[in-house]
Formats: structure tokens, sequence, C-alpha cells
């Protein structure tokens, strides 16, 4: 009695593991595993997306050229500078000077 005992507790143990429980999660793992292929985006809308980006990215570079040119200042004409003015009349003295 013993011995029948002993020897129907490992089987009682094996059905109780080999379960539909397990199938259910092989089932499942192979759903999760399944490899998802997107259709290609045709190459023309490929073209626009990266037109359009482009334009946008250079869009602020041009604005700032803008921004930079409107702002920068004046040139200044040679006549008004100090250094200048002091350089012609001391070269102008230096050759009356010399004469």
């Amino acid at each position: 009695m013993i011995a029948l005992v002993g020897a129907l507790v490992p089987v009682v143990a094996l059905a109780q593991a080999a379960g539909p429980g397990r199938d259910t999660q092989l089932q499942q793992e192979m759903r999760h595993r399944r490899v998802i292929v997107r259709p290609l985006t045709p190459t023309d809308q490929v073209q626009q997306d990266l037109n359009r980006a482009a334009a946008e990215i250079q869009q602020p570079a041009r604005q700032q050229a803008i921004v930079r040119d409107l702002t920068r200042p004046a040139p200044r004409s040679p006549q008004t500078d100090t250094d200048l003015k002091g350089g012609i009349q001391s070269r102008s003295l230096n050759n009356v000077l010399r004469r």
C-alpha cells in the first residue's frame, strides 16, 4: 500500500505541472514574438516630408540673417573718422614743411 501511494504521488505532481495553463502561456509568448511588418512609405511622400523638414530648419536661419542685415549699423564714411582727418592734416603739414 505504501509503495502504491509512493508511486502515485510523483504521477499526480507531473499531471499538475502539465496543465492547460502552460499551453496558453506558450501561445501568448508566440503571439508576442510575431514580427510586425509595416508597409513601406511611398518615396514621393518621403521626399515631400524631407523637403518640408529642410524648409522648417532653414527658415529660422533665413529670418536671423534678415534681422542681422536690418540691425547692422550703417558703415561710416572715412571722412568722419578723426584718425583719418588727423592723418590727412599731418601729411599736408609735412608736405608744406618740405617745400
